[in-house]
């Protein structure tokens, strides 16, 4: 109960006390229920065998939610000569395949940090902010003629690329 002053009004210093009382209490409540999310979710990333910075892995995976219809379909060689040149196919391609994370990354809590989206692959570069608290993700993509992400099997890979050859 807030004090009342001469004219019978409660005690506006009184009243800014409560409310500073009642946004603390929010505040530690809300602080309270993101280190509960933090856990559960840090244990899921340990899980999916993926245990990095929790941060990070969260970063990358909203960009790769906001991405996600951005990768388009393989396409076989053409076997035509583009270049006009001397009637032999003298193209070159560019593939990549894109790894798991291996078992000595994992103990040492590396995140997974390359997306690959049909035909480029992205690489997450983990930042700070100066201030130093504040984590960001600087983005560095990269175009290829195929590009294949861990899932991918050997078959694809092998009929997008080697066997036009």
């Amino acid at each position: 109960m807030g004090r009342k002053s001469m004219m019978g009004a409660p005690d506006q210093t009184r009243l800014r006390i409560e409310a500073m009382e009642e946004q603390r209490s929010l505040r530690r409540t809300q602080m309270k229920q993101a280190r509960v999310d933090r856990a559960a979710e840090e244990q899921r990333n340990i899980s999916a065998g993926n245990p990095g910075d929790v941060d990070f892995i969260g970063l990358v995976r909203r960009w790769r939610e906001d991405h996600a219809g951005m990768a388009r379909p393989h396409r076989h060689a053409v076997d035509a000569n583009l270049g006009g040149g001397s009637g032999k196919n003298d193209n070159i391609c560019v593939c990549i395949r894109k790894r798991p994370l291996n078992d000595k990354e994992r103990k040492k809590k590396e995140h997974d940090a390359v997306t690959v989206l049909h035909p480029t692959a992205t690489v997450h570069s983990a930042k700070l902010r100066v201030d130093g608290i504040h984590k960001y993700l600087d983005h560095n993509s990269f175009r290829f003629d195929h590009s294949f992400d861990e899932d991918s099997s050997t078959e694809e890979v092998y009929q997008y690329t080697a066997q036009p050859l």
